[in-house]
């Protein structure tokens, strides 16, 4: 039996911060690594955690504002010049202008080093796949992949993945609403968005905090979400820098009964695999 990965590369929010990178998490399935989200630092995250950015040829984004994008060009460019000869992204309506934008400010670069004898294929060729609705989404991995639409400030799609019998989901991020417990129902892994979850509160912060409340959860949330949804694992992302992560925890496991993780980056999350026969 093959075990199921979760790696938490970034668990990040869009402000700064040198403890957590970017928001990005790695799904590994045998020998198939799928990148979901790519936050800054996003690439020597990979690295440092073991997989080479070349080796993966999916990247599912749940939705393109900046924290969860800035890793991009780093990861297209850098991966190409590792050698990767393919590439498959996922994303909302947008993604491919989004990609297109991208290969036109590096298209000096990449002109130049196709010139030295670099292949085109893996960076000119790129295969975008945008999602139109919720429901099930084609990949060239044919794994069940459903999606559903996320309450946040731009278009934002959380993905459901059911491997045999087991089911991870990822949010992107989200306010608390039937969605994302629609999506989440039964899952064996759940890694949501946890953006409220702070301890002391900071000037920056107070400044934000109606409008965040509108498009994000706090921890009683999750906890209500991952109850009502059945869930079995629980995993909290998207911090901000004033995370208190033992608070987070306590406030979590009040309305939660099943296994929680409040990761640092790098962090590993194993579900073991059955294999239906």
């Amino acid at each position: 039996m093959e075990n199921i990965t979760v790696t938490m590369l970034g668990t990040g929010s869009p402000r700064p911060d040198v403890k957590r990178s970017g928001p990005a998490q790695t799904l590994s399935v045998g020998n198939e690594t799928i990148l979901i989200d790519c936050g800054e630092g996003t690439t020597n995250q990979l690295l440092k955690s073991g997989i080479q950015p070349e080796s993966i040829k999916q990247l599912w984004f749940t939705h393109l504002h900046s924290d969860h994008t800035f890793g991009y060009g780093q990861f297209l460019v850098g991966g190409w010049g590792r050698g990767r000869s393919e590439l498959t992204i996922i994303g909302p309506k947008g993604t491919k202008e989004f990609h297109e934008k991208i290969l036109d400010l590096y298209k000096e670069d990449i002109d130049y080093r196709c010139s030295l004898g670099r292949p085109e294929a893996g960076i000119r060729d790129v295969r975008i796949i945008e999602i139109e609705q919720a429901g099930p989404v084609e990949n060239p991995l044919s794994l069940k992949l459903t999606v559903e639409p996320m309450i946040h400030n731009v278009s934002t799609y959380g993905y459901r993945v059911e491997i045999d019998d087991q089911v991870i989901v990822f949010s992107g991020d989200t306010a608390p609403h039937d969605g994302i417990i629609k999506l989440a129902e039964g899952a064996d892994l759940l890694v949501i968005d946890a953006c409220l979850t702070v301890g002391k509160f900071s000037p920056a912060l107070e400044k934000i905090w109606d409008e965040l409340q509108k498009e994000h959860c706090s921890t009683k949330q999750v906890g209500e979400i991952a109850t009502k949804a059945n869930v079995k694992k629980v995993v909290l992302t998207h911090f901000l820098p004033e995370v208190d992560p033992e608070k987070a925890y306590h406030e979590t496991a009040e309305y939660f009964t099943g296994e929680i993780v409040v990761p640092e980056d790098l962090d590993k999350v194993e579900i073991k695999r059955h294999v239906l026969k």
